[in-house]
C-alpha cells in the first residue's frame, strides 16, 4: 500500500482494474456516497471533508496461491497410492498437505496485515477450522485402526477447503475500502462517541480507537498515518478482520449499520494535502 503514488492513494491504482493510464472513477459499481452530513467529496472535487480510500482488491493476493493449494491437496494421496515411488511416502504426503493449507492461510494472514486490521489470530481467518481440525483428529487412526480411515479424513479436508473458499468469496463480496479524514491528532477525543461504542483509546493513536459491534463484524474508528499526515479512519470490519467498504450497496440490508452511518464522528478535520488530490492536469 505504501508503494502507491500519493495521487493513487485514495482512488486506487488504475492497474488494479485494468485501466492502464486512466484514473479510476469517483464511484465504482456498488459504491455509495455517504449522507450529506459526512461532508464527503472525491479527490477530484475539493480539499475538505471525508474521502474514500480504496485498497488493493484481495483477488490479487489470494487467487493464485489458492489455485495452487487445490493442486497440492489433489496430490496428497498420490505417494500413498503409488507407494514406494518416493524415499518416504508418508512424509511426502504430509508435506503436500502442509503446502496446500499454507497456500491458503499465509496469503490470508498477510493480506489482512497489509490492511492494518486490528483483528489478528489464525482462528479468526475465514477458514473452516472445525472441519479441518476434525480431519486432522481422524487422520492418525488410519495408521492405528484401518487405512481406509485415511480416505475419510482426506474427504473431510476437501470439505473444509470448499467451505473455506466459500467463506472467502462471501468475505470478498464487498471490496476493501475505508473513509479517511485528515486531522490534528490533539483535536480528537473519544468522549464524543455515544456509549454504544467500545472505546479503546480516549486520544488519537495508530490502530483501533473505538469499535461498534454488529451482527457480522464491527464498525471501526482507527488512526492511520502516511508520512507526517495523520488520519481518522472509518471502516467496516468483517468478522474475519478484513476491511469492507462501509458505504456499499450490499450493506443497505443492515439497518443498524445504515442508522449508525447517518452521521460521522463530530470532528471537522483539516484540509487535505495537495499531493493526495487529483488535478485536472493529471486526468
Amino acid at each position: 500500500m505504501d508503494a502507491l503514488r500519493d495521487s493513487h492513494w485514495l482512488l486506487g491504482n488504475p492497474i488494479w482494474w485494468g485501466l492502464e493510464d486512466n484514473l479510476p472513477p469517483d464511484l465504482r459499481n456498488g459504491e455509495l456516497k455517504p449522507p450529506n452530513s459526512w461532508n464527503y467529496s472525491s479527490p477530484r472535487e475539493n480539499d475538505e471533508g471525508w474521502k474514500r480510500q480504496r485498497l488493493k482488491p484481495l483477488a490479487y493476493a489470494l487467487l493464485k496461491p489458492i489455485s495452487w493449494s487445490l493442486f497440492f491437496l489433489i496430490i496428497v494421496p498420490v505417494p500413498l497410492v503409488f507407494n514406494g515411488q518416493t524415499p518416504n511416502d508418508q512424509l511426502f504426503a504430509l508435506l503436500f498437505f502442509i503446502i496446500s493449507w499454507s497456500l491458503v492461510i499465509y496469503p490470508l494472514e498477510n493480506s489482512r496485515m497489509n490492511q492494518l486490521s486490528p483483528i489478528t489470530g489464525f482462528f479468526s481467518l475465514p477458514i473452516d477450522w472445525i472441519s479441518l481440525l476434525i480431519g486432522l483428529f481422524i487422520f492418525p487412526f488410519h495408521i492405528l485402526i484401518d487405512s481406509r480411515i485415511g480416505w475419510i479424513s482426506y474427504f473431510i479436508f476437501w470439505f473444509a477447503m470448499f467451505r473455506t473458499i466459500k467463506n472467502i468469496q462471501l468475505m470478498m463480496n464487498i471490496p476493501p475500502a475505508r473513509l479517511l479524514l485528515p486531522i490534528l491528532t490533539e483535536e480528537w477525543d473519544s468522549d464524543i462517541l455515544d456509549n454504544q461504542w467500545s472505546i479503546k483509546s480516549k486520544k488519537w493513536k495508530k490502530g483501533l480507537i473505538a469499535n461498534y459491534l454488529l451482527n457480522n463484524g464491527h464498525l471501526a474508528i482507527s488512526g492511520i498515518s502516511r508520512g507526517k499526515d495523520k488520519f481518522l479512519s472509518i471502516s467496516l470490519l468483517h468478522k474475519s478482520g478484513f476491511l469492507n467498504d462501509p458505504f456499499y450497496e450490499t450493506n443497505l440490508g443492515d439497518k443498524e449499520l445504515v442508522k449508525i452511518l447517518q452521521n460521522p464522528p463530530k470532528i471537522e478535520g483539516i484540509k487535505w494535502p495537495d499531493k493526495f488530490l487529483i488535478s485536472s492536469e493529471e486526468e
